[in-house]
C-alpha cells in the first residue's frame, strides 16, 4: 500500500489501517527526547535560586537566569567577594567604572539575605 492510499483510506474511512511501526517507534523515541529534555530543565530550575523560589518561569527564562547565575558566581569566584561580585568584578576590568543601581538579579538578592542576617 502506498502511503497516499494509506492517508485516502484513513481521511476518507476506508478502513481501520495501523500506522506504520516506524512512525510508533519515532514517536516513542520522541517522546522519551521530550521527558529527558524536561527532567532537564527540572533540574535546572532546582539550582537557580529565585525569589519567591517556587515561581513559575519558562524554559527560555530559565536558561536566561542560569546564564546569568553562571556570570554571577563567576564574579564572585575571580573577585573573591561575596558581597555585589558583579560591581566588584566591572569596577576592576573599567577603570571609568562609576556605581549605579544596575546590580544583578543575584547581588540584589544576596544584599537582602545579609541585611535580614545583621539585623
Amino acid at each position: 500500500m502506498s502511503e497516499f492510499e494509506f492517508r485516502s483510506e484513513c481521511f476518507f474511512g476506508g478502513g481501520t489501517v495501523e500506522p506504520p511501526r516506524t512512525r510508533y517507534h519515532a514517536n516513542a523515541r520522541e517522546r522519551d527526547r521530550t521527558q529527558n529534555v524536561n527532567t532537564a530543565f527540572i533540574i535546572l530550575r532546582a539550582m537557580i535560586p529565585t525569589e519567591p523560589a517556587d515561581r513559575k518561569l519558562s524554559k527560555i527564562e530559565i536558561i536566561r537566569l542560569a546564564t546569568k547565575y553562571i556570570h554571577h558566581l563567576t564574579a564572585a569566584v575571580v573577585t573573591d567577594s561575596s558581597l555585589n561580585p558583579c560591581a566588584v568584578l566591572r569596577q576592576q576590568l573599567d577603570d571609568n567604572f562609576v556605581p549605579d543601581s544596575s546590580l544583578c538579579t543575584f547581588c540584589i538578592t544576596d544584599g537582602k539575605r545579609s541585611r535580614k542576617t545583621i539585623s
